[in-house]
Protein backbone atom coordinates (compact mmCIF):
# COMPACT_ATOMS: atom_id res chain seq x y z
CA UNK A 1 0.00 0.00 0.00
CA UNK A 2 2.66 2.50 1.04
CA UNK A 3 5.00 1.34 -1.73
CA UNK A 4 2.24 1.93 -4.30
CA UNK A 5 1.77 5.49 -3.04
CA UNK A 6 5.50 6.15 -3.13
CA UNK A 7 5.75 4.76 -6.68
CA UNK A 8 2.76 6.88 -7.69
CA UNK A 9 4.41 10.00 -6.25
CA UNK A 10 7.66 9.26 -8.08
CA UNK A 11 5.70 8.74 -11.30
CA UNK A 12 3.94 12.08 -10.83
CA UNK A 13 7.25 13.81 -10.13
CA UNK A 14 8.77 12.29 -13.28
CA UNK A 15 5.79 13.42 -15.36
CA UNK A 16 5.97 16.96 -13.95
CA UNK A 17 9.72 17.17 -14.54
CA UNK A 18 9.24 15.83 -18.07
CA UNK A 19 6.64 18.50 -18.81
CA UNK A 20 8.87 21.21 -17.36
CA UNK A 21 11.74 19.94 -19.50
CA UNK A 22 9.56 19.95 -22.60
CA UNK A 23 8.38 23.50 -21.92
CA UNK A 24 11.98 24.57 -21.35
CA UNK A 25 13.06 23.08 -24.67
CA UNK A 26 10.19 24.82 -26.48
CA UNK A 27 11.05 28.12 -24.79
CA UNK A 28 14.75 27.86 -25.67
CA UNK A 29 13.85 27.04 -29.30
CA UNK A 30 11.62 30.10 -29.54
CA UNK A 31 14.17 32.30 -27.75
CA UNK A 32 16.96 31.28 -30.14
CA UNK A 33 14.74 31.77 -33.21
CA UNK A 34 13.73 35.24 -32.07
CA UNK A 35 17.26 36.34 -31.25
CA UNK A 36 18.71 34.99 -34.48
CA UNK A 37 15.94 36.65 -36.48
CA UNK A 38 14.57 33.43 -37.90
CA UNK A 39 10.92 33.94 -36.99
CA UNK A 40 8.34 35.25 -39.45
CA UNK A 41 7.77 38.57 -37.70
CA UNK A 42 11.45 39.49 -37.73
CA UNK A 43 11.73 38.59 -41.43
CA UNK A 44 8.75 40.82 -42.23
CA UNK A 45 10.25 43.68 -40.23
CA UNK A 46 13.52 43.33 -42.16
CA UNK A 47 11.62 43.50 -45.46
CA UNK A 48 9.70 46.58 -44.33
CA UNK A 49 12.93 48.23 -43.19
CA UNK A 50 14.56 47.53 -46.56
CA UNK A 51 11.56 48.99 -48.43
CA UNK A 52 11.60 52.14 -46.31
CA UNK A 53 15.37 52.55 -46.69
CA UNK A 54 15.06 52.16 -50.48
CA UNK A 55 12.37 54.85 -50.61
CA UNK A 56 14.44 57.32 -48.59
CA UNK A 57 17.58 56.67 -50.64
CA UNK A 58 15.80 57.69 -53.86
Amino acid sequence: MIEEKINFLFTLIEIVLGLIGLLLIIWVYGFVRRNLGLDRQTKELKKIREIIEDKFKK
